[in-house]
């Protein structure tokens, strides 16, 4: 039996799933499908905007340029066959050959010698044996003279003979298997053998003899010819055309290379081609999954924050049309990767801005047409924006992360120059070098101008703002300080106690510590309804009725709120004024309520804060630092002990009310955050060692007279160091 299907389908399904998506997540939806499709875009109309209809023949009506780098394969090619028909071929030699010439040498000389020995015979058959044993096309006269010759002088023939193809057969030399190496080879016979003897007879039979045994013995090794062919064209560089390069030029005759070339840069109008569209469509996909998949693995709870993903959402589009605008020009090509980079990184976090800067570089090698040198850099400059950014403690730190952008810059393209070869000693490259630099500064210019634009529109706080915010001259912390001077040092007090527990749990310090700077503004309405502004005057609760005074003392939170609102306090810090009370019980005056009832019962709900409860770690430690200060601040013997005791009970109250159920804190991060606050507290209110009175008199005294006439400053110091009867003396 099927099940039956669940009402509401799969977005009901995946609430069951992950409660904490709100309704609200239909917004963060809504923006990514709008970014994909300004994205999808730009990148359709990227690549429709550069096409021309044309065809060989036509005459160029523009100028066209290249919008990006790309290989000339045809001219590529004709460059490596050049060069491989420059390579000369490769013989190897065969010294067999000279070996079996000279011992076929030496048998026609034992021939000739025979038959000039065999006097017998008639001289015209023996010169017939001659000419029919050795075709070397001599006339019958020379074969006579030949034969006429002693023993001694035949000797000497063999001789020049064998010394003289050694010359031309060895000794490094070599007759190549064809009509040219042959022919030069017999030349330098005729050359050689003109030294051996004045008669021209015999000239002639050695000249005509030692030619006949030279024969090749160098041939034709192919594959060593093929090898080294191929080695001289794999040296051949690709022949380029630079981004800006003129392909065609206004008013020429358009060739079916041009075409060509025109084609592989997907510049020729082919008509109704969808491919643009799809692959765009595809391709941005792609990159909205990326990042899809960052916040929903790594940065789920971002994705609450439609402000987050809207701004994500914002720099993608923004940077992606800048990349387009500015792909056609060469020295700025460098610059909108490390700027959205470094935006995300000051905005959001370290990670968000890794993954921005990888998605753009592929943006920007589509954009500009795979050009994988410009998008290597720009993602090596991202990457170094992102590190240069990750700690900031003023806005002059983002200075720092573009020069930090610029060397990268310079040293990412320097390396790729020296792999393809480039000459270092052109000026078009180290114009590009010295713009690799000059953009990575542009970036952070950039980047500082575009950070407060999406600061308060969407709410976003950075640590430039909340250092900004921290700072005493802020006109909300000079009202605090003049209106409510003991609220403002409580709330330095507990600024230190969270910003101390937060970082020792992992969370936001910066932001706790301001946060804890603005929790208690709302007192300043009304100073003196709170013990810390009374200073020892009247208590005006003491005339009030019990559910008078827990709803003003409530009331510190709606106004904080209210000021908060009206001197544009970022939302995130307006978040700890409204949390850090949570729904908590105002214990004071409800049990004053309960000892005054006359029996119509007290309402609990009457004498709770509003809330909501703390939502975050940051919160939630304020919350805990704001009643362990307080409390602490009463204890008469406020020793180590005592301390923790108090801010341990302080916690378990909270806990067992149910105001940490939303802040996401472990038991083991409780933990730490007493001992943080025990450790922090203790140090603030020890128990001062009196001064016994023999120093107190001699301070007195040097203070009366300058240290004219009383003991020198040394000795009050030395008598200061004296211990108390109870311990250690330390003045404070």
């Amino acid at each position: 039996m099927s099940k039956a299907p669940v009402e509401g389908g799969w977005p009901l399904r995946l609430k069951q799933r992950y409660p904490r998506m709100k309704d609200g997540y239909s917004v963060q939806l809504g923006i990514a499908a709008l970014v994909w499709l300004l994205v999808v875009a730009i990148f359709a109309a990227t690549l429709f905007s550069h096409r021309v209809n044309l065809a060989a023949g036509d005459l160029a009506p523009r100028t066209i340029v290249a919008p990006y780098g790309v290989i000339d394969f045809a001219k590529t090619a004709q460059a490596r066959r050049q060069a491989m028909a420059a390579v000369s071929p490769v013989y190897t030699t065969d010294p067999r050959v000279l070996t079996q010439q000279k011992q076929k040498a030496v048998n026609d000389y034992a021939y000739i010698m025979a038959l000039s020995e065999d006097t017998e015979a008639p001289l015209a058959e023996r010169e017939a044996a001659l000419q029919n044993a050795i075709p070397i096309g001599l006339p019958n006269a020379i074969w006579g003279t030949v034969l006429t010759l002693n023993p001694t002088t035949l000797a000497q023939l063999q001789q020049d003979t064998l010394v003289t193809l050694s010359s031309v057969m060895g000794n490094n030399n070599e007759v190549r298997d064809n009509a040219v190496g042959l022919q030069e080879a017999k030349g330098f016979v005729d050359k050689l053998t003109r030294q051996e003897t004045t008669s021209p007879g015999l000239r002639l039979f050695l000249t005509a003899l030692t030619q006949s045994l030279v024969v090749p013995n160098a041939f034709l090794n192919q594959a060593a010819t093929n090898a080294q062919r191929a080695a001289a064209a794999a040296r051949v560089p690709l022949v380029k055309i630079l981004k800006g390069e003129v392909v065609v030029q206004q008013g020429q005759v358009v060739t079916p290379a041009d075409i060509e070339m025109l084609r592989q840069m997907g510049l020729l109008d082919q008509g109704l081609d969808l491919g643009p569209i799809l692959g765009s469509m595809i391709f941005v996909t792609s990159v909205m999954v990326l990042m899809g998949g960052y916040f929903w693995f790594l940065r789920r709870q971002l994705i609450l924050s439609h402000r987050i993903v809207a701004m994500t959402g914002l720099v993608l589009v923004v940077a992606t049309a800048l990349a387009d605008l500015l792909s056609g020009v060469p020295g700025l090509s460098y610059l909108v990767v490390p700027t959205a980079a470094i935006v995300i990184t000051a905005l959001v976090d370290a990670g968000l801005g890794l993954v921005m800067a990888g998605v753009l570089s592929l943006a920007v090698a589509v954009l500009t047409g795979a050009d994988l040198s410009v998008a290597l850099v720009s993602f090596f400059g991202g990457i170094a924006g992102v590190f240069g950014t990750s700690r900031l403690s003023q806005r002059y730190d983002i200075l720092r992360a573009g020069l930090l952008v610029g060397i990268v810059n310079l040293l990412a393209l320097l390396g790729q120059d020296v792999m393809e070869g480039a000459s270092l000693v052109q000026a078009q490259v180290w114009q590009y070098l010295v713009w690799a630099v000059v953009d990575g500064l542009f970036a952070s210019i950039l980047a500082m101008g575009s950070i407060p634009l999406l600061e308060g529109p969407l709410g976003v706080v950075t640590a430039m703002k909340l250092i900004e915010l921290s700072n005493p001259n802020q006109p909300l912390l000079r009202k605090l300080l003049v209106e409510a001077p003991g609220t403002y040092h409580h709330s330095i007090m507990v600024g230190n106690l969270a910003e101390a527990a937060t970082e020792a749990v992992g969370g936001n310090s910066l932001l706790a510590r301001v946060g804890a700077y603005y929790h208690d503004i709302g007192k300043s309405k009304r100073p003196y309804f709170f013990v810390d502004n009374q200073f020892g005057a009247e208590n005006p609760h003491d005339r009030l009725a019990p559910t008078l005074s827990a709803l003003i003392i409530a009331s510190h939170v709606r106004d904080g709120i209210e000021l908060a609102r009206q001197y544009h306090v970022p939302e995130p810090i307006v978040n700890f004024i409204r949390e850090h009370h949570g729904t908590s019980l105002i214990r004071y005056f409800y049990q004053k309520a309960v000892d005054q009832d006359t029996g119509d019962g007290v309402d609990e709900s009457d004498f709770r804060y509003d809330g909501p409860k703390p939502q975050s770690k940051e919160t939630a430690i304020v919350m805990l630092a704001d009643a362990s200060e307080a409390t602490v601040r009463t204890l008469k013997n406020p020793s180590p002990p005592a301390i923790e005791q108090v801010v341990r009970r302080l916690i378990k109250e909270r806990l067992e009310d149910g105001q940490l159920d939303e802040a996401n804190l472990t038991l083991k991060e409780l933990d730490v955050i007493a001992r943080t606050f025990t450790r922090v507290l203790t140090g603030v209110f020890h128990q001062r060692i009196e001064y016994p009175d023999r120093v107190i008199k001699e301070m007195e005294r040097s203070r009366e007279h300058g240290h004219r006439g009383g003991k020198p400053a040394r000795m009050v110091r030395r008598v200061g160091a004296d211990r108390a009867p109870g311990g250690p003396g330390h003045p404070h």
